[in-house]
């Protein structure tokens, strides 16, 4: 199985920001909203990153 580094990245941030939702917050709408601001939280970090790093040799 060969994954793209943004396939790994989405079930990265998708399972540690459901352990971080279930052990953070108690109500369950608080933590959905939470969890879905986690997720996009580093998907949006991720891009930034990416984006910021692009110009530099390898």
């Amino acid at each position: 199985m060969n994954l793209s580094h943004f396939v790994a990245l989405t079930i990265f941030a998708l399972i540690v920001s459901t352990v971080f939702a279930l052990i953070t917050k108690n109500e369950p709408k608080e933590q959905f909203r939470y969890g879905v601001f986690v997720f996009l939280s580093f998907v949006a970090v991720a891009f930034a990153v990416g984006w910021l790093m692009y110009p530099l040799p390898l």
